[in-house]
């Protein structure tokens, strides 16, 4: 993934496309279920990732890397949850994750969707986060190893250069063996 994708899921149409090709229904569709769910507590609540980033002087990519671990246990926890609670949709077994069922209900209710696909967009809205978090150490890493890659460069040019002087001052200093 090139920095241009990573750049184009973190806008509205990305975000949107990506969960429409998750849950194969149509960008619409998907925009219109989100925004009756929001908010959707996919980050805590006190949780501010770009000021967080700038505080911390670092670039959002550098933060979101930094987050990931953070993020799949996240995950697999909601992962767990929801899990549970979709078994409960077709075994009416007693409820597992009031949190889930609460927000699954509300947006079924306001969106007019079933709660199956209330089910997909939650999955979807997981895995985005994980893929931003995933690309984000993609692109923190290939940022890192061309940082690397001018370094030596100009590590190379200094010694070059260093090594020209010392051969000009040789030959200005007679008696001097010349490297």
């Amino acid at each position: 993934m090139n920095q241009a994708g990573l750049s184009e899921l973190l806008t509205p149409s990305g975000f949107f496309q990506y969960l429409a090709q998750q849950t194969k229904l149509d960008p619409e569709a998907v925009k219109r279920i989100y925004l009756c769910g929001i908010p959707w507590n996919l980050w805590p609540r006190d949780l501010d990732i770009t000021g967080e980033a700038a505080a911390a002087g670092v670039t959002l990519f550098t933060y979101l890397a930094a987050m990931q671990p953070l993020i799949d246990m996240d995950t697999r926890e909601k992962e767990a949850e929801l899990a549970a609670y979709e078994v409960t949709l077709t075994h009416c077994e007693a409820m597992l994750a009031p949190a889930i069922r609460a927000q699954v209900e509300k947006v079924a209710a306001i969106s007019g969707t079933d709660k199956e696909t209330i089910c997909r967009v939650l999955h979807a809205l997981y895995t985005y986060r994980q893929r931003v978090g995933r690309l984000s150490i993609q692109k923190v890493g290939e940022e890192s190893k061309h940082r690397m890659e001018q370094q030596a460069i100009s590590n190379a040019e200094i010694s070059r250069v260093m090594v020209a002087q010392e051969t000009l001052v040789a030959k200005l200093e007679p008696g001097k063996p010349v490297p």
